[in-house]
This record gives structure tokens, C-alpha cells and sequence, in this order.
């Protein structure tokens, strides 16, 4: 098998992408030009035993970390092939400080296995099991404020991750889903009633009405929008104790409303702080 080249990958998958859609690590360190302005990334990996990968991580530390004793909010983002230059420009540009936790799909076939069900569930132990405890040992973060942040079919994933969350012990207080690819499954077929998302919404909510939790639900007017308006209005409509939300539109393309609404959302979620 040839080796994965996540720079190839990135040219591909946005050439291709439609609307539809215990672990260990290693770092090295190629650092942006100027860390006092514009952060620090490292690159880094984890192997997942929960999905039997080896995942590529791209972390960005704020300006001023290093001189810094503070703990950070932490965005556990998916998909930094595409997104990773798109999300750190508007961390650049944001009054809240950051840690960014860019996940790597490694390959448009793996995404359909770990952002759809039944691949999200153990993905989803890989993130809160592995990842998690490994950038909490690893960097000063802030244990209560974590963010998790998809797009397009890793945004229904975040989704499906917000679904499976204990209400006993919540990982994320606040989820962004852009472009969900909601209603698709691991065949790839679509569905405008897919019957799993809707069952684990409904368990959600028998298993307690309070969600504590900041919400960000956005759609493309040219993509996924319906789907996601349709989804949205289901968790709405359940009047969450607790619950922020927002459901914004944008009319920019299924790729290019990825910046705006990120830093929309960043904005709506850190206003609360």
C-alpha cells in the first residue's frame, strides 16, 4: 500500500468533495514564522486501538503559550487536510486564546468509516479515550472547555458524537457541525429519515432533558442546508434545558462557508465566557 500523503489527499478531496458530502504520540516541529503572533503549530500522531489507526494530528498553540502559565479552551477539529490553514487563520484572528487539536481523516474512504455510524461510535472512543487524555497530559488545557468542531461528513459525526455523550460526564461543552452530511450512512447512501441519528437524538432525551451544551448547527444554502435545518428543528423543538443554539445560513459553497461559520460559531460559543 502506498503511503498516505495528507497534502495529496487535501488537493484530491477538494477537487472531489460535494455536498454530500489507548493511543501514543510523536511530535516534530515545523513552527509557523512568527509563534509571537501567529501561534505554534506541531505536527504529531496518535495511534487509535479503538479503530486500529495511526491518525495525523496538527496543532496550533496560541500566541503567548509558551510565555504563558494560563490553561486553554481546546477545539478538537476533524478533517486537517482541508480545514486546518482555514480554522488557525481565524484562531489567529480571535480575542479568545486556543488550543486547535486538528484530527486527520488519513483518506476520503476512512472518513465514510469514522464519521458514520457504526464506525463513529468507536472513533468517538478513540477521541474521549486516546486523543483527549494524551493532549491533556501533554499541554495546558482547560479541562472543562472543549469544543469539537466537523464539517460536511465529519459534521455529522460531531453530531453523532453529541448524541453519545454521558450526561453524567460530558467531554464537550460545545459542538459545531457545519454542512452537516446529515442522513448519510456507512453504504453512502442518503436518507431524508435516517432511523439511527433520529433513535440516539430520542435517547438522548428520554435519558435527560438537560443539555448543557453550545450548539452551533450551520448550512449552506447551495448544500446541505435542508438537512440541516431539518435536524436542527428536531433538537429545537425539545426545549433542552441548558441548551445554546444557533442555526446559521450562508450562501458561500459547501467548502468555502467552512471559515465564516467557524469563526461565527467561535464567536457565539466564547461569548458566553
Amino acid at each position: 500500500m502506498m503511503p498516505f500523503d495528507r497534502m495529496s489527499f487535501a488537493a484530491l478531496f477538494l477537487l472531489v468533495l460535494t455536498a454530500c458530502g489507548g493511543g501514543s504520540g510523536s511530535t516534530s516541529d515545523p513552527a509557523t514564522p512568527d509563534p509571537a503572533t501567529l501561534g505554534t503549530t506541531t505536527i504529531s500522531s496518535i495511534n487509535s486501538a479503538e479503530t486500529g489507526i495511526s491518525y495525523g494530528l496538527d496543532i496550533w498553540l496560541p500566541p503567548g503559550y509558551s510565555q504563558s502559565t494560563a490553561r486553554y479552551p481546546v477545539i478538537y477539529a476533524m478533517d486537517c487536510e482541508y480545514r486546518f490553514s482555514v480554522l488557525t487563520q481565524v484562531l489567529q484572528q480571535s480575542a479568545t486564546k486556543l488550543i486547535l487539536v486538528n484530527v486527520c481523516a488519513m483518506g476520503d474512504a476512512r472518513r465514510w468509516v469514522d464519521f458514520t455510524m457504526p464506525g463513529a461510535s468507536p472513533y468517538y472512543a478513540f477521541i474521549t479515550r486516546a486523543l483527549i487524555p494524551f493532549i491533556d497530559a501533554n499541554y495546558r488545557t482547560a479541562p472543562t472547555n472543549r469544543t469539537l468542531s466537523g464539517h460536511s461528513l465529519s459534521g455529522e459525526f460531531a453530531m453523532y458524537a453529541l448524541y453519545m455523550e454521558s450526561p453524567a460526564n460530558r467531554y464537550f461543552t460545545a459542538i459545531i457541525s457545519e454542512e452537516c452530511s446529515c442522513w448519510y450512512d456507512s453504504s453512502m447512501s442518503f436518507s431524508q429519515q435516517l432511523p439511527q441519528p433520529i433513535a440516539m437524538e430520542q435517547a438522548m432525551y428520554d435519558a435527560d432533558h438537560r443539555l448543557p451544551v453550545s450548539l452551533v448547527m450551520a448550512g449552506d444554502a447551495s448544500g446541505n442546508e435542508p438537512e440541516v435545518a431539518t435536524a436542527y428543528a428536531t433538537i429545537a423543538n425539545r426545549n433542552y434545558v441548558g441548551l445554546r443554539s444557533i442555526q446559521p445560513t450562508y450562501n458561500l459553497g459547501h467548502v468555502p462557508m467552512d471559515g465564516p461559520a467557524f469563526k461565527d460559531a467561535v464567536d457565539f460559543i466564547f461569548a458566553a465566557h
